[in-house]
Formats: structure tokens, C-alpha cells, sequence
């Protein structure tokens, strides 16, 4: 199985009553990226658009050519290890581990190990593709 050729993740909480802070406080660490339902979204002319829900975002930060696993390892140990942290946060919001895959071929793939799975699973975290071929006939 060949390597995936570029690798995005991000770590998404999202919910309509979501104050960022309180997020960061649960996790034990700021976002990269965050804001409440209702905010004007950013770059957009008029100012009439707004967010329709709340969010904080941690993105790995790694190299686009760093392996998946490496990246969820790197915003998993950044944050809280505690159960009852991450129940009290699902119960309120839902949290996703968003990959990007970008593929230089039709044919790459990925695995996740039982460790890494484990760790999203005691979490309760959904774990969520975008693949993107490489292929320009695809």
C-alpha cells in the first residue's frame, strides 16, 4: 500500500451554545482556531454572513507529510486524558478528528493502529475522511 502524499488533521468541537474558553479549559489547551455562533465569518464582504454554530479547532500543525497517526498523536497528547473531561464536553457538543488525504495516485491508502484507535475511541471521538485524488481522470 503506498503512503498517502499529504496529510491534514484538526481536532473540531462544535456547538450552537460552544464558549471557546470553556472548551479550553476542559481540554487543558487553547485552540488554533475558534469562534461562537453568531460571529461575522472572517473574510467575508457585507458583513451580513455569520457562523451558524460555535467552534474550537486544534489543528496538528505537522507537515503535510507526516504519517495520519503522527498527527493525531500530536493533538491528542496535548490534551486532557480525562474521561470525565471529555463526557462532559460530548454531552454537550460533538467532536470530530477531521483528516484531509491528499493522494498523489489513485491507489494510496492508510491504516490506523489499535493503539491509535483506542485512543479515539476512549475519547469518543468520530473520526472523519476528505480524500482527494491525485488522479486528474478520477
Amino acid at each position: 500500500m503506498a503512503a498517502i502524499g499529504r496529510v491534514r488533521a484538526s481536532l473540531r468541537v462544535l456547538g450552537d451554545s460552544l464558549e471557546p474558553e470553556e472548551v479550553s479549559a476542559l481540554l487543558g489547551r487553547p485552540p488554533t482556531r475558534m469562534h461562537r455562533k453568531g460571529d461575522p465569518i472572517a473574510g467575508k464582504a457585507g458583513g451580513d454572513q455569520v457562523e451558524p454554530t460555535g467552534a474550537w479547532i486544534l489543528d496538528s500543525g505537522l507537515s503535510e507529510k507526516a504519517e495520519l497517526e503522527e498527527h493525531i498523536e500530536s493533538m491528542l497528547g496535548t490534551l486532557t486524558n480525562d474521561s470525565d473531561e471529555w463526557d462532559s464536553l460530548l454531552a454537550r457538543f460533538t467532536a470530530t478528528v477531521h483528516c484531509s488525504l491528499f493522494l498523489d495516485r489513485y491507489n494510496e491508502g492508510l491504516e490506523l493502529s489499535p493503539r491509535i484507535s483506542q485512543a479515539l475511541s476512549e475519547r469518543g471521538l468520530v473520526i472523519a475522511f476528505d480524500i482527494y485524488s491525485g488522479d486528474a481522470d478520477a
